[in-house]
């Protein structure tokens, strides 16, 4: 898909040409209407503010969150006062969390539910 141009340059007192106002208008619709790519591989994209999406949204490799406010917040199926977030405390080394290839409940520590730690575990 050809990158999105629209350029209209006009001159005070002078007319707007309405052919020219059309094609740019069906050149942004058909690019918010496909699939655009917003930067070439290995280029950096930057949005400022906030980006909404609607629908399914595919990483093809890392998600790093930087800043002052890294979360990954849950809405859950009711859009109320209540939300899931999951935090990591500020690292002092590079630290991996592996989740294990395996269906049940990850149990967090002090929780008060032994019983669910030791029936819900994966042992090699």
């Amino acid at each position: 898909m050809a990158a999105l141009a629209v350029t209209n340059a006009f001159v005070a007192g002078t007319n707007i040409v309405a052919s020219q106002m059309n094609a740019n208008f069906t050149d942004v619709v058909s690019w918010a209407t496909e699939t655009p790519t917003l930067s070439t591989s290995g280029s950096a994209t930057t949005i400022s503010g906030t980006l909404s999406v609607t629908e399914v949204a595919s990483f093809g490799d890392q998600i790093y969150l930087h800043g002052t406010d890294q979360w990954l917040v849950y809405e859950g199926s009711a859009a109320d006062a209540f939300e899931t977030f999951v935090v990591a405390t500020n690292a002092t080394a590079d630290r991996t969390i592996t989740f294990p290839d395996a269906t049940g409940t990850v149990s967090l520590a002090g929780d008060g539910n032994a019983s669910n730690i030791l029936s819900n575990s994966v042992f090699n």
